[in-house]
């Protein structure tokens, strides 16, 4: 058998092979919003505008290294995954479980790769490649999965279901790292939008509300600056407003108006350019007064359209925004 009919022997098991979810079809990054190209190789020259440092170190071989002394939990359970679906994933079959000791640089390389397809909008190849590398590769593929599930799925039981399957793929290695800040913040992530979507009897039935504000109020105590924490920890306070009620929402969550507006102002202290942050406030302030908010909704995401973009996922939320604008002045 020749060489290049056992490379597509090869690929096409491959593709048979990898595990899909029921429905799991995806639809792409919009053609006509800016197109990003991010590669593994010089991502380390974009990583700080990126992430804000707020989504964990690039990972490089010391970053690896200092992940398995934190979490060595973390990292055996990376190899068993590695030994049962290294097949799973056509890049990752060139990895292996027995010497994966001495193949930090590559597994580097590949988290690079799935962390350059999210920053391009290319959420399926993350979130395929992330899943395939195990534990480590679960950041850039379950944020990817989150992301298209919030800023892309139109179907409401597709993306029901993918955020379902973002709280389970992160429940599983949590006992693992009990303290590691982006499990735990994609885990609530998810319970969190999920929330948004059901009434106020559903919403309490699920017992998220709770264990929500419980995790993001332990995430700010740990680190303060958390932007991503501060601005969904506000819109979980303006949900729990929204469907219980002032009153029930103060008493029994702690939930104030009061204290969404204070979050919304402490994150543009820390991140006054991150479009997110607008397109969240503008949220929120229509949960909690729909017809009186609208015009101080318009103002935010007035302000998103002047705001620059480093990322796909910046231009999906400038998009939502304005079709959000115009909903509201129709």
């Amino acid at each position: 058998m020749s060489h290049r009919i056992c490379i597509l022997i090869f690929f096409v098991i491959s593709a048979l092979s990898t595990p899909t979810m029921a429905g799991d079809e995806w639809q792409p990054y919009p053609v006509d919003l800016v197109q990003y190209h991010y590669e593994a190789d010089t991502l380390h020259l974009h990583w700080q505008k990126l992430t804000n440092d707020l989504r964990g170190p690039l990972p490089t071989v010391e970053s690896l290294r200092a992940d398995v002394q934190r979490w060595p939990a973390l990292y055996d359970h990376t190899k068993n995954h590695l030994a049962q679906s290294v097949h799973n994933h056509p890049l990752v079959a060139r990895l292996s479980a027995e010497t994966l000791d001495d193949q930090h640089q590559e597994y580097a390389h590949l988290l690079r790769q799935a962390w350059a397809h999210l920053f391009n909008g290319e959420f399926k190849q993350a979130r395929d490649l992330g899943l395939a590398l195990g534990p480590a590769g679960y950041f850039p593929g379950l944020y990817a999965q989150a992301l298209y599930a919030t800023l892309i799925e139109t179907d409401p039981e597709h993306r029901k279901s993918l955020l379902e399957d973002v709280i389970t793929k992160t429940d599983e290695i949590l006992p693992m790292a009990p303290d590691h800040p982006m499990i735990r913040f994609g885990n609530v992530y998810g319970k969190a939008r999920i929330l948004e979507n059901l009434s106020a009897t559903e919403a309490m039935a699920t017992g998220y509300t709770s264990e929500i504000t419980e995790v993001l109020q332990k995430l700010l105590e740990e680190n303060p600056d958390n932007i991503y924490a501060i601005v969904l920890y506000a819109g979980v306070q303006a949900g729990i407003i929204e469907k219980a009620g002032s009153f029930i929402g103060r008493v029994t969550y702690g939930a104030r108006k009061s204290n969404v507006e204070g979050l919304f102002l402490r994150a543009y202290d820390i991140a006054p350019d991150y479009p997110g942050l607008y397109y969240e406030h503008a949220r929120s302030v229509l949960k909690l007064d729909e017809k009186s908010g609208i015009q101080q909704a318009l103002e935010y995401l007035k302000t998103i359209a002047t705001l620059g973009a480093v990322s796909a996922e910046d231009e999906l939320v400038k998009h939502r925004a304005a079709l959000l604008a115009g909903k509201l002045t129709r």
